[in-house]
């Protein structure tokens, strides 16, 4: 499975009673799996969200198979534009669930911040603008994409086919002229699509006062379009 992105949340809240945890976590999840499948043009994808109490503190990742991806950026004609695409909707998506959430726990926006990080989409992006920019060789950059994409790269011969042929035929740009990527890619490398969450930014907004130790964490998910929803409540 692929980690297309994850988004990072602290809302300064009260803590709340597990069943209420519990409920808003859920409600948030729906409404954001909504809006995931209306936004991202993927034939299937996989949702986790994880909600920790304390303040409230949340991770939320969106995966994907090759296959999956690959029929995706097919969606768009060439493989870059499908590249870019895809990762604009997994900002959109990313963007929603960060609002979202401020509204399903009632959390004013001084008291709240949120942070995306990267996947194998921003990943990409990145290397194609490397080879635009003359920094990577199609060849490096197909030998970093195959690093990227992990046990993945197996998985759809085809993908790895039409990915280093768009590297090859990638367009290469002098230095006054733009990309035609998005110019703030977030840097951070991709996190691995795990249950357990990444760890949460220590900084945060000014006035944003963190509560107690953290003592529940509400995971929701779903493994694929076509299996349920579940949810668990895990004791810290």
């Amino acid at each position: 499975m692929l980690d297309l992105g994850t988004t990072e949340f602290i809302l300064a809240v009260p803590s709340l009673p597990e069943t209420q945890l519990k409920r808003l976590s859920t409600s948030l999840f729906d409404e954001w799996e909504g809006f995931v499948d209306t936004a991202l043009s993927l034939p299937d994808y996989s949702l986790l969200l994880q909600v920790e109490e304390g303040s409230v503190r949340g991770v939320a990742k969106i995966g994907a198979v090759v296959g999956a991806l690959y029929l995706g950026i097919g969606n768009y004609g060439d493989f870059i534009s499908g590249v870019k695409t895809i990762g604009e909707q997994i900002s959109a998506t990313s963007e929603f669930l960060s609002e979202q959430a401020k509204q399903v726990f009632e959390c004013p926006d001084a008291k709240a911040t949120s942070r995306r990080r990267g996947g194998t989409i921003s990943g990409l992006q990145r290397l194609f603008v490397r080879v635009q920019k003359g920094e990577l060789s199609p060849d490096q950059a197909m030998e970093l994409a195959e690093r990227l994409l992990g046990d993945q790269r197996d998985q759809e011969p085809g993908f790895t086919q039409a990915l280093a042929n768009a590297f090859d035929d990638c367009p290469r740009y002098h230095k006054q002229d733009s990309l035609p990527f998005l110019e703030r890619l977030d840097d951070a490398p991709p996190t691995p699509l795990v249950s357990a969450p990444p760890s949460l930014p220590r900084e945060s907004r000014q006035g944003v006062q963190l509560g107690p130790p953290l003592q529940l964490r509400v995971e929701v998910w779903r493994d694929s379009k076509k299996k349920r929803r579940r949810t668990r409540v895990v004791k810290l």
